[in-house]
């Protein structure tokens, strides 16, 4: 339950259109591989900068014990004063400080203490002391210590004394002299700026501009054109005459806008073709059967010649009809905006002046553009045909998601369910009988059908069931608003 709710929040904040996608899609690439970027820099960075500050470290303290095994014991202090800086403090002790008491333990004491011996000659090899304090209480303490000291030498008149910085960490190290005393240094561990300062930050903000903007750039290309394109298709499926489209964009985009307007002049070319072939056809038909009904007529009366006209009418409403389904193939009404409630109200109110039972429900106002006379023209169809055969027809006009339907309910027998797909195509009945009396010519639903497909509708049928039996047969025309 918890997936498909996810999924139906997901589906909802998810963006519809191709560019919007795209260009989210980047924007997370962007940040997922400047993240990753500035990730790994960093740490390259830091190791960089370490391992530099642990070289100076060593050096200059390296230089500090050579000075001091070189000079008399009386200027140690001296000296020693004079090296006092924020962050590092230096002095000289009979007694090994408690934290150097224990031998190298870690990896970066030893790697320190063996760098110092390289740095001194190998008589100071077991003569040197490392100790990395990360416990931050314990280097806030010893923070708080050369503070103090600091402070106690600092002169009143001093301008460029800086309070030190809270360290990283702490180090200390000692070196046993020649004097049998052990120098000590205790210093901070350098802090370093991030890498991610403001020039960096401000370096990935313009690059991922500049990136954006050129995808923004090449999606419209790409997007613009099968936007029109969509737009046409779209057109073409409801009937309307669409012109041929601007062939641009990619190479990829502009191949299929070719195959388009290729197809769309094959259509319209096959539809013109058809439709002037049968129109032409069923006018033809008229001469003869004006010819044989002349002869007819002049014909004694009798039983054989009213046999004969009857089918010659028959023929005649057939080739009417006919020309009438390929002059409805060929319409090209205008599409306007068309308030669907008030046409079904004014189409049912006008069957029920004609004494047929429909009733039209009432329903909010639905403008959407359509060929008001060609709609009007299928649903008059559908609206007969259940008076016709299911005895009165109940209208309702409804909203569905993103459709507009519209349903024809009947009181009838309903149409069995394998023969319903049937309906739909030219001269088939349900009632088998070719009677006039009992029937057109199979025709009306067939238009109907036409109709709305080409306003890029649909439409179904289905037999209302009530208490195991046949209730009706309900039409559901599907208009599509969008």
């Amino acid at each position: 339950m918890t997936g498909v709710t996810f999924n139906g929040v997901w589906q909802k904040l998810w963006p519809r259109k191709l560019l919007t996608q795209m260009v989210i899609l980047v924007v997370l690439a962007l940040i997922l591989a400047q993240g990753i970027s500035l990730w790994i820099l960093s740490s390259a960075y830091r190791s960089a900068m370490l391992d530099n500050s642990e070289r100076h470290i060593i050096r200059q303290f390296a230089s500090a014990v050579v000075l001091m095994e070189q000079t008399s014991p009386q200027l140690h202090q001296n000296i020693l004063r004079a090296w006092r800086r924020p962050g590092q403090y230096f002095f000289i002790s009979d007694q090994l400080p408690e934290e150097l008491s224990t031998p190298v333990v870690t990896m970066p004491e030893k790697r320190m203490s063996q760098a110092l011996v390289r740095w001194l000659g190998d008589d100071y090899q077991g003569r040197v002391r490392v100790f990395l304090e990360l416990d931050e209480r314990k280097t806030k303490e010893r923070r708080d210590e050369m503070e103090s000291r600091v402070a106690e030498e600092r002169r009143p008149d001093a301008k460029n004394w800086h309070r030190p910085r809270l360290p990283v960490r702490q180090l200390m190290i000692a070196v046993h002299l020649e004097d049998q005393r052990w120098f000590v240094g205790r210093m901070a561990a350098p802090d370093f700026s991030p890498l991610a300062a403001r020039h960096t930050l401000t370096f990935v903000v313009v690059a991922s501009v500049l990136v954006l903007l050129v995808v923004f750039w090449q999606l419209r290309k790409i997007t613009r054109p099968l936007s029109k394109l969509a737009r046409a298709a779209n057109d073409l499926g409801r009937g309307k005459d669409v012109a041929p489209l601007a062939e641009e964009g990619p190479y990829d985009v502009r191949e299929t806008l070719v195959a388009f307007n290729r197809m769309n002049d094959r259509i319209q070319r096959y539809v013109s073709d058809r439709t002037r072939m049968l129109a032409a056809l069923s006018h033809d038909l008229r001469t003869p059967m004006t010819s044989m009904r002349l002869r007819l007529e002049l014909m004694a009366p009798g039983e054989e010649r009213d046999k004969l006209l009857a089918s010659l009418d028959e023929m005649q409403q057939m080739s009417e009809a006919s020309l009438d389904f390929v002059r409805q193939s060929g319409d090209v009404e205008t599409t306007q905006s068309v308030d669907l409630s008030a046409l079904l109200d004014s189409l049912c109110e006008d069957l029920s002046d004609l004494g047929m039972p429909v009733s039209c429900a009432e329903s909010d106002q639905i403008v959407l553009d359509v060929r008001s006379v060609s709609l009007k023209r299928a649903l008059r169809n559908v609206i007969e045909n259940a008076v016709k055969y299911g005895g009165r027809a109940d209208v309702r006009l409804v909203r569905r998601e993103r459709n507009i339907v519209i349903e024809v309910s009947d009181t009838g027998p309903g149409i069995p369910e394998d023969r319903q797909a049937s309906v739909f195509e030219p001269f088939v009945r349900v009632e088998e009988s070719r009677s006039r009396n009992t029937g057109g010519m199979g025709l009306g639903l067939s238009i109907a059908r036409q109709i709305i497909a080409s306003h890029g509708g649909n439409i179904h049928l289905h037999n209302r069931i009530e208490q195991g039996d046949h209730k009706g047969l309900t039409v559901e025309i599907i208009l599509p608003q969008g």
